[in-house]
């Protein structure tokens, strides 16, 4: 049986998911004359913003290890960021108009157009995201190795601000699997500093209900958590 093919998408695919799923609900949820819809608003830009870097490090990075082989899919791939770029900009102009009313009929108003906006986001953003994990991910495994995509990663994971990588981390870590969870922590072991991984240790326990998190430490060797 061959080993299956790195899927450089995967891990921030799945947080990004998770962060949409529960900003969704929370909309859903939320009286918007109250507030404590305030919350909900900032959660709806930071979700814009986080697909905003995502789509940058894609064209920054990936689509142009694709250019060369297929031209046309990468085009294809920019057109999506634009019509994502809008997407956003629509929600960040409702957003803002948000904080700016002065009634809560207005705030209600608003609240119900961000509702459905942010359906649209979704919608997109999760078709757009499959695109990538079928057809660009092919691409990618045709042409390159895994150490290749791999280092392509690791130039994005750099250019990370770290208050940014410690929210996506918390996001990717509390919809990945137990496997996946293993393998990244394991990887972080081998190839950060130890107050690094210890970071990531901490940031597993407190994220993961018991049961998974004893699993993985079990697996990993790991006997505890500092406080």
């Amino acid at each position: 049986m061959s080993q299956p093919r790195y899927n450089v998408f995967n891990q921030i695919h799945k947080g990004l998911r998770a962060l949409m799923y529960d900003t969704a609900k929370n909309i859903q949820q939320m009286d918007f004359e109250q507030p404590n819809a305030s919350e909900v608003i900032d959660q709806v830009l930071l979700v814009v913003d986080l697909f905003d870097e995502h789509a940058h490090h894609e064209d920054t990075h990936i689509l142009p290890m694709v250019v060369a082989h297929n031209a046309a899919l990468v085009d294809s791939f920019e057109k999506d960021h634009e019509l994502d770029h809008k997407l956003s900009e629509d929600l960040r102009s409702l957003c803002a108009s948000w904080k700016n009313a002065t009634s809560d009929m207005e705030r209600m108003k608003i609240g119900q157009g961000i509702f459905y906006a942010f359906n649209e986001f979704i919608g997109f953003n999760l078709y757009h995201m499959n695109r990538e994990e079928h057809e660009l991910l092919l691409t990618l495994w045709q042409h390159y190795t895994d150490e290749e995509i791999l280092a392509a990663q690791q130039a994005i994971i750099q250019s990370i601000p770290p208050e940014t990588m410690m929210i996506e981390s918390r996001w990717m870590m509390s919809t990945l699997n137990n496997l996946e969870i293993i393998g990244w922590l394991g990887a972080i072991k081998a190839n950060a500093p130890e107050e690094i991984f210890m970071g990531y240790v901490k940031l597993a326990a407190e994220t993961l209900s018991e049961k998974r998190w004893n699993t993985i430490a079990n697996a990993l060797k790991i006997e505890q958590v500092a406080a």
